[in-house]
């Protein structure tokens, strides 16, 4: 806890109190500067999160359909072949196939990394929630103890000290 420096008095008045309320003063407002500034890192932070998310839910969507679509084609193309008769030419499969393989493994791909990106997310929710508690709380009760010490100290710089 801060606590007021003591007072001494000389001939021309409290000495050093004008260099102690003003050194005091600049850390108030570089604390008040800090917590805004924290409060748009930490918003930014769940922002990209928040975007990284989305991105990848939509990727996964895009493959999904994909991956749908190709086993579609694939699924039709098996069936022209089973159905093609020993007179027609054989009925080549094998890009499809490949396009459902590649697909899927794409799709596979994105859901680790939306995984990873939850169990990412997870433990900075839980920092971020700690870190918004200091800045939505500590913080400024340390502000007000702060701005409570320079106005007592204010009041005993505007004090005249006792004639000798």
């Amino acid at each position: 806890m801060l606590r007021a420096p003591e007072l001494t008095a000389d001939r021309g008045g409290v000495t050093g109190i004008h260099a102690d309320i003003d050194a005091l003063k600049g850390l108030y407002g570089a604390l008040v500067r800090y917590r805004h500034a924290q409060r748009e890192v930490a918003a930014r932070g769940e922002d990209q999160v928040r975007a990284t998310r989305t991105a990848l839910a939509d990727k996964a969507s895009q493959l999904r359909a994909q991956a749908e679509l190709a086993q579609g084609e694939y699924a039709g193309c098996r069936e022209r072949a089973a159905q093609a008769g020993p007179e027609d030419l054989p009925v080549d499969c094998s890009g499809y196939a490949r396009a459902v393989e590649q697909a899927t493994g794409q799709l596979e791909q994105i859901q680790l990394w939306q995984q990873r990106i939850d169990d990412a997310a997870s433990e900075f929710s839980g920092v971020a929630g700690r870190f918004s508690g200091l800045l939505g709380e500590e913080l400024p009760r340390l502000e007000e103890h702060l701005a409570a010490i320079v106005a007592s100290l204010e009041r005993a710089r505007q004090l005249q000290a006792p004639a000798s």
